[in-house]
C-alpha cells in the first residue's frame, strides 16, 4: 500500500463521503463540496466565514478554488478529477475520482503503452517482396510475392522503394504475377487513396479520366459531359468492384455530372481493395523503374506460393524490403495528434504479431486489459474498453484509474522497462510545444513541463498526464468532464486549464526544490519529467479526434 503522508491532503469530494465512494456518490459541479484530510482522514473543509483560529492551508485553499470552478464553468455535467504524487501515488486532490466516466482519446494512453510492451519501441513493420533470383538476362521466371506485416503506415511512396530495390538487382522483366495473400490487412495499404485526374474533353463530349501511370486496378465509366464554357465541375463518383474477362479484380469508377471547358480536377479515390491496391502500386512502381511485367495480380497463401516455387526447382528469396519507422515514432504520432484509425491499427497489429494470431479488436482488447491489470492494477471488470482509440461512447474508466495508467506507463512504478517508459512519455503532447497541446499551456511556468493526452467527443472533454514543475515531486493527473448534451469545447477546456493552473500554483507554494528556469519560447519539446533514479538510465473527424480538428495539418508518420 502507498504510505499516507501526515501533511494535509486536500480532496474535492462530497462533504462527509469517503475517498473511494461508489458511483452513486457522483455529484455535478453545482453541488460539489470540498473536504480535506489529515493522515488520510477526511472531514468537511472549513468555511471562510467569521473568525478562524488559523489560515487555510495551501491544500485547503487550492481545493476551495477548484470547487469554485466546479460550481462555475464546470457546473454542467460531471467532472472527475484525480491528482497524485507520480512517484509515490499519494493522492492530493480528487472529485468524483471513483466514478466511471468516458475519457475519449485518453484510451490511447492504454493502447500505445500496450503496443510498446508487446513489440518494443524499436520494432519496425516489414514489407517484403519474395521471388526467385533473376537470370543472366534480368528475367524473373515465375511470380513474386508481396508479403506485409499489417503495417498501418504503409503508403504509396513505399512501393517505389521496393521497386528500386528489385531493379537494383538487375531485374528487367517479370514473367509472372504479383501475388498477395487473402488477408488484405497483412499485405495491403491501409489507407488506399488513389488520385484520379478528370480533364474536360471537347465541348459536348465526355470528360477524360485517368489513374496514375501503370496503375491498372481502376477502370472508368465516364458519363460526365464537357460544357461549352469554363465552369466549376459538378461531378459525382460511384465505385464498384468487378472482375475482368480473365477473372482479375478491377475497381470501376463511374463518373457523372459536368465539367467546364478547359477544366481539370483531381478526385481522391478511396479504394476498398487494400491488398489489390498494394499489388498494383508495386506493379506501377516496377514499370516506372524499367521492369516489364507479363502477368497481373493473383491471390494465394504464402505456403502455397513457396510450394509451387519449389516444385519448379527454385526457392524464393527476399528480393526487396521496406521497413516502417520505429514503433516509438508511430506511437508518438498517435498520441501527439490523436489519430483514431492509426491507434486502432497499431494495437490490433501489435497484438496479432505478438500473439501470432489473426488480428482482431478482441485480441487487442485482451492485451489492453492485461496491461491494465499488470501495470495499473485495474481489473477487467472495473473498466470498459471497446476500441484502442477511444472513439466510442461506451468506454468507461475512472480518473483515479487513469492516473494509475499514467504512473505505470511513464515508469513511476517499478515494473515497467525504462526504454518503454521513455518512449511512452516522449509520445505525449507537450504543453505549449507540440501536438494537440501545442497552442495550450503556453505560460512560462507550464510550457514544456506538461506532458498530456487530450480526449474529445461531443459530450466528453478529457486531459491526463504528468506535471513536471517540481523535479522532486512530479504529479500525475486526470481531469474528465462528461455531459448529457454536447459540451462547449473551448469553454470546458479553458476551465480544465484553470484547474491545472491552480495545481501549478499549489506546486509553486509547496515545491521541495527551487523552480527551474522556464524553457525559451523556441525550445524543442525535449524536457522530460523526473523519473525514479533506477529508470533514468535510458464525433470527431475519423482521422483526428476533436482535439486536433482544425489544428495544423497532420504530418505523415
Amino acid at each position: 500500500m502507498v504510505p499516507v503522508s501526515r501533511t494535509v491532503v486536500a480532496m474535492v469530494l462530497l462533504a462527509g463521503t469517503a475517498a473511494a465512494g461508489p458511483p452513486t456518490t457522483r455529484q455535478d459541479g453545482a453541488h460539489a463540496r470540498v473536504a480535506v484530510g489529515r493522515a488520510g482522514e477526511l472531514r468537511p473543509a472549513r468555511e471562510v466565514v467569521g473568525r478562524r483560529e488559523e489560515p487555510l492551508t495551501a491544500e485547503e485553499e487550492t481545493a476551495k478554488q477548484i470547487e469554485r470552478l466546479l460550481r462555475g464553468p464546470l457546473r454542467s455535467g460531471i467532472t472527475g478529477l484525480y491528482v497524485a504524487d507520480a512517484k509515490t501515488g499519494e493522492p492530493l486532490f480528487a472529485v468524483n475520482a471513483d466514478d466511471a466516466l468516458n475519457p475519449a482519446s485518453n484510451v490511447k494512453m492504454i493502447s500505445t503503452a500496450t503496443a510498446l510492451e508487446l513489440l518494443g519501441p524499436d520494432f519496425r513493420y516489414a514489407t517484403r517482396v519474395l521471388g526467385s533470383e533473376p537470370d543472366a538476362q534480368g528475367e524473373i521466371h515465375g511470380s513474386i510475392y508481396l508479403l506485409g506485416s499489417w503495417d498501418p503506415t504503409l503508403d504509396a511512396a513505399d512501393f517505389d522503394e521496393l521497386a528500386l530495390g528489385i531493379a537494383a538487382r538487375g531485374v528487367k522483366q517479370l514473367d509472372g504475377d504479383v501475388v498477395i495473400g487473402s488477408d488484405a490487412t497483412r499485405d495491403g495499404i491501409f489507407r488506399a487513396v488513389v488520385p484520379i485526374e478528370v480533364t474536360a474533353g471537347p465541348a459536348g463530349e465526355p470528360a477524360i479520366a485517368s489513374a496514375p501511370p501503370g496503375f491498372d486496378l481502376v477502370t472508368f465509366q465516364v458519363a460526365a459531359k464537357t460544357g461549352k464554357a469554363p465552369a466549376r465541375a459538378h461531378l459525382t463518383y460511384t465505385t464498384t468492384t468487378t472482375k475482368d474477362a480473365a477473372g482479375h479484380v478491377r475497381v470501376q469508377l463511374a463518373i457523372a455530372g459536368a465539367i467546364g471547358k478547359g477544366s481539370k480536377t483531381t478526385y481522391s479515390l478511396l479504394v476498398p481493395e487494400r491488398a489489390q491496391t498494394a499489388a498494383h502500386l508495386l506493379r506501377a512502381a516496377l514499370r516506372a523503374h524499367g521492369v516489364a511485367i507479363k502477368g497481373d495480380v493473383a491471390v494465394a497463401e504464402l505456403g502455397d506460393f513457396i510450394s509451387d516455387a519449389t516444385l519448379t526447382g527454385t526457392l524464393p528469396i527476399e528480393l526487396a524490403r521496406h521497413q516502417s519507422a520505429p514503433l516509438a515514432e508511430i506511437v508518438a504520432h498517435v498520441n501527439k495528434w490523436s489519430i483514431n484509425w492509426l491507434a486502432d491499427r497499431v494495437i490490433i497489429s501489435a497484438a496479432a504479431i505478438a500473439k501470432r494470431e489473426a488480428p482482431s479488436m478482441e485480441l487487442a482488447l485482451d492485451a489492453m486489459y492485461g496491461w491494465l491489470a499488470r501495470h495499473a492494477h485495474v481489473d477487467r471488470g472495473d473498466a470498459t474498453l471497446d476500441t484502442g482509440s477511444g472513439l466510442s461512447y461506451k468506454t468507461r474508466i475512472t480518473t483515479r484509474e487513469l492516473v494509475s495508467v499514467v504512473r505505470g506507463a511513464a515508469g513511476f512504478t517499478s515494473d515497467v522497462d525504462p526504454a518503454l517508459a521513455r518512449a511512452w512519455v516522449d509520445s505525449l503532447s507537450v504543453g505549449g510545444n507540440d501536438g494537440t497541446l501545442g497552442h495550450r499551456f503556453r505560460t512560462p511556468e507550464v510550457r514544456g513541463r506538461l506532458y498530456g493526452k487530450t480526449g474529445t467527443l461531443s459530450t466528453v472533454i478529457a486531459l491526463s498526464g504528468v506535471l513536471a514543475l517540481d523535479p522532486a515531486r512530479p504529479l500525475a493527473f486526470s481531469i474528465v468532464t462528461n455531459g448529457d448534451r454536447p459540451l462547449a469545447k473551448a469553454y470546458v477546456r479553458k476551465a480544465h486549464e484553470q484547474v491545472v493552473g491552480l495545481i501549478c500554483k499549489y506546486i509553486a507554494k509547496t515545491a521541495k526544490t527551487p523552480a527551474a528556469t522556464a524553457p525559451p519560447a523556441d525550445a524543442p519539446a525535449v524536457v522530460h519529467p523526473t523519473i525514479p533514479d533506477d529508470l533514468e538510465e535510458t464525433e470527431p473527424d475519423p482521422l483526428l479526434d476533436g482535439d486536433a480538428a482544425g489544428s495544423a495539418a497532420t504530418p505523415a508518420p
